[in-house]
């Protein structure tokens, strides 16, 4: 016996299928639907669409409305560890026309929002999808893109399976970390860094920060590991990377929002992918910070920024207006 669809799904489902069949689909019934439903409403409506139609929602919907929209109503459709690692193998590569419009969105970007930050069970979750998808290895693929051996050694850290326990010596950590700052040793912070889980590295930033309060770590790295490696701006920005988004994850993903709008243009790639990757209660912190770093909602920096339906969706999917 068929499982008995829900009411609402059959609802949505048969309203997304109306406005696909379209020869040019509904894109504001689309934006309107999906904007607004939550991460898990949304894997259930693509499982149901598939069994119903026989048709994959997020292909389909990245194959008939082309641009920004397309690619975003794809990803929310998708389960999420499933966009990441979409995102992952995808690394480097634009969905916009115009590449000169580009702003920072290199493959060492993408690699960092998506696998810095992560616990180890997360971490484990994305390879094993990863292979499953792709028939291929996740570091493998990472290492590809990296072009130095540092750069390799930091992610190959990174993905290496490790295990979630409470330091012996919190403040012997915290000096291991103040000897590599004063010795501006930047390959040992990043190996440093990247061997903790990031529960840990928050904890000895906290801590460091707590302890040298006139010289906390990122305004140390800012003011002297950078200078003394100024021809290393790739790795410091790993390590600028990683030690933020342990300390305070939702302020940095809220200036990663911040950042992918400012300057000339809007990197749609990168605002896309963190809406995706973001949206659900995390996401309300995020909307915190940014309005106490900015003193703006997030929603009215992203309507000042884009337009149209891509606008509208980014909205819906933050769950804030103006």
């Amino acid at each position: 016996m068929a499982p008995v669809i829900p009411p609402e799904v059959a609802f949505d489902i048969q309203n997304i299928h109306t406005a696909l069949t379209y020869p040019v689909p509904d894109q504001e019934a689309l934006v309107n639907i999906i904007g607004r439903r939550e991460n898990q409403q949304l894997v259930v409506i693509a499982r149901t669409y598939k069994a119903t139609y026989n048709v994959d929602l997020p292909s389909e919907l990245d194959r008939r409305i082309i641009g920004s929209v397309g690619n975003l109503l794809a990803a929310v459709c998708m389960h999420k560890v499933l966009a990441e690692v979409h995102y992952l193998h995808r690394a480097g590569k634009s969905c916009r026309k115009y590449e000169a419009l580009r702003k920072k969105d290199t493959a060492l970007e993408v690699f960092c929002e998506i696998l810095v930050g992560r616990s180890p069970e997360q971490l484990r979750e994305l390879q094993e999808a990863f292979k499953a998808v792709y028939q291929s290895d996740m570091l493998e693929h990472v290492h590809s893109f990296c072009s130095d051996d540092i750069t390799k050694a930091f992610f190959t850290e990174i993905i290496k399976d490790k295990e979630e326990k409470p330091f012996e010596d919190v403040v012997a950590e915290v000096q291991k970390l103040h000897g590599l700052l004063q010795a501006n040793d930047l390959n040992g912070l990043l190996h440093y860094v990247a061997s903790l889980t990031t529960e840990q590295l928050g904890l000895v930033v906290r801590s460091y920060n707590a302890q040298y309060k006139d010289a906390h770590v990122v305004s140390t790295i800012e003011e002297k590991v950078a200078p003394a490696n100024k021809h290393s701006h790739d790795h410091l920005h790993l390590l600028l990377f990683t030690v933020m988004q342990a300390a305070d994850p939702a302020r940095h993903v809220s200036m990663l929002f911040e950042e992918s709008m400012s300057g000339l243009g809007t990197n749609e790639d990168q605002l896309s992918r963190l809406v995706a990757i973001h949206r659900g209660k995390f996401m309300d912190k995020v909307k915190t910070a940014y309005h106490g770093d900015y003193s703006r909602t997030l929603a009215d920096r992203v309507r000042g920024d884009t337009s149209g339906l891509y606008s509208n969706l980014i909205c819906h999917l933050i769950n804030q207006t103006i």
